[in-house]
């Protein structure tokens, strides 16, 4: 038998039955990695877009001579989040903390939608 698998599970050999059922979810998951790599490269691309966001709102209030303080104050925005964000360290954030950050900074929010196979 060429596919045999000699795995010890715990203390014992694997069953026919048993290596069968794990060769079944190896190939399924074989089957989905592709679109599993294709979905977590467009979330890569979706988050880099959002640092890049940040990191212009950041140039933004830098040059308008804005500390993250006076953001805070405007905003009501921990600072230390604000810095998370600007650095592309906080990814999960809602569109009201980037539309208030954007209006303490004078910008404004716009959003377009792509073809899913274009992202």
């Amino acid at each position: 038998m060429g596919n045999e698998i000699r795995q010890h599970v715990r203390d014992r050999y694997l069953t026919e039955e048993e290596a069968a059922k794990y060769r079944k979810i190896r190939e399924l998951v074989a089957d989905e990695l592709p679109e599993l790599r294709r979905r977590a490269k467009a979330r890569l691309r979706e988050l880099h877009d959002a640092v890049e966001v940040f990191a212009e709102l950041r140039r933004v209030r830098e040059a308008q001579g804005l500390s993250l303080g006076d953001v805070q104050r405007m905003t009501g925005i921990d600072r230390s989040a604000l810095s998370k964000l600007e650095r592309g360290e906080r990814a999960n954030f809602t569109v009201d903390t980037l539309t208030r950050y954007a209006a303490a900074v004078g910008k404004h929010v716009s959003f377009h939608l792509t073809d899913a196979t274009e992202a």
